[in-house]
């Protein structure tokens, strides 16, 4: 009986003891509930919850417009280069919490900045946190391509739903492609999950390499698992398979383009003329960003799944429409308006955090068009002041462009 309550005792302490000063790597970020931060370490395989001070409300007119991230970002680390790991937006605040690796020995550092191009590093020595330790987390020291450390898919996406926390990545099983479930507060209980899927791409069933992006949706009343993986096959995880223990496959829905990974994925909503309709945005460091409806994924979760390989080249399984989102590292919802992303300007080569409106998904800014040369005016044009001005207006008000505006008459 001694030792069986020693070993609870153990299990407890395991769940709760480590604190944020022992961070030693960032992987991901996720917003929890009220004022919690989750953040996750693959170097000590643990998750920390992190208990931010509170924050004000954000402003209904907040804009981000930091053009030249990466300088903003370095001044907190001493000016040592800096490589964003993650992103997350602080729910109903103005504030967004970006994960960064810095200098040579790649340490880690947690980063809030503010939509008036402030920043400030966060004190993880001071932090108020618990800890959970992942069970069965990665051992090997292999190195992919000879730099990546394989532990460091320990955590490839994390993301907090109803109470509990899902993590995506790798364990030390045979059948290494892993989700996790962790309720909030931490104790001893977690539960462990093998995933394979059938990989459209590739032609073979998979059980190693794990989820890249995933996200959430509710089907026929039922809530699912939506993940990407690299290639980008998608696929359907029902969340009450997802039992500790299990080893379960993933219902493969969609092939959407080879030669890529997955970056990111957001659930979010439009309403238009009364009507609501709910979109997942999928965004990649080698395709362009692809919008699915979850319509698509009813409708592709009422037929059979993929169980043979989509042609090279080819993409099936789903009607997504492309966003102009290129050069995207991380997404995040804002507000019901706006998105806010990490991104790399690709033209200039600059890191950026900007807001991008979940209407037309693009900063007008970008683009030198007839629109932006002194001499244009939609003078006389009905159709340009009824459809095109008044969205223009609002964009070169929000990117900081409000002395752009031309009049009407």
């Amino acid at each position: 009986m001694r030792l069986l309550l020693i070993a609870i005792a153990y299990c407890l302490g395991a769940a709760v003891n480590a604190s944020a000063a022992d961070i030693k790597s960032i992987s991901r970020l996720a917003a929890g509930p009220e004022n919690v931060l989750f953040v996750a370490d693959w170097k000590s395989a643990r998750v920390h919850a992190i208990t931010l001070p509170p924050a004000a409300p954000k402003p209904a007119d907040t804009a981000f417009n930091i053009l030249d991230l990466e300088d903003l970002l370095s001044r907190q680390v001493g000016g040592a280069r800096v490589t964003v790991e993650d992103m997350v937006v602080r729910p109903g605040t103005a504030e967004v919490y970006i994960a960064v690796s810095y200098g040579a020995a790649k340490a880690p550092a947690l980063i809030v900045v503010s939509g008036d191009q402030r920043a400030r590093r966060v004190n993880l020595k001071a932090a108020k946190s618990t800890s959970a330790a992942l069970r069965d987390a990665p051992t090997s020291d292999y190195k992919f391509w000879r730099d990546l450390p394989e532990r460091s898919f320990t955590v490839t996406n994390m993301k907090w739903r109803d109470g509990e926390l899902f993590i995506a990545g790798l364990s030390n099983q045979d059948f290494a492609s892993t989700l996790r479930r962790i309720k909030y507060p931490f104790d001893s209980r977690q539960s462990i999950t093998s995933v394979e899927i059938f990989h459209t791409g590739h032609n073979q069933v998979e059980t190693r390499a794990p989820i890249r992006a995933m996200s959430f949706a509710t089907l026929g009343g039922k809530p699912y698992l939506v993940a990407a993986y690299n290639c980008t096959p998608i696929a359907l995880i029902a969340l009450d398979e997802l039992k500790d223990g299990a080893h379960i496959r993933g219902k493969t829905i969609a092939e959407l383009g080879y030669g890529n990974t997955p970056a990111d994925m957001i659930s979010y909503t439009k309403t238009e003329q009364g009507k609501t309709d709910e979109f997942l945005m999928l965004v990649n460091f080698q395709l362009g960003s692809s919008i699915i409806p979850v319509s698509e994924l009813e409708a592709a979760n009422a037929r059979p799944g993929f169980e043979t390989m989509v042609p090279f080249k080819e993409t099936a399984g789903l009607n997504v429409m492309q966003a102009p989102l290129a050069g995207t590292i991380r997404l995040g919802n804002l507000d019901e308006n706006w998105f806010i992303l990490v991104r790399r300007g690709l033209e200039r080569g600059t890191l950026q955090l900007v807001t991008i409106g979940k209407d037309l998904s693009f900063r007008l800014t970008d683009h030198l068009s007839e629109y932006a040369f002194q001499q244009y005016s939609a003078k006389g044009d009905a159709w340009q002041l009824r459809n095109i001005k008044p969205r223009q207006d609002m964009l070169l008000k929000h990117e900081g462009f409000a002395d752009h505006i031309k009049a009407s008459e």
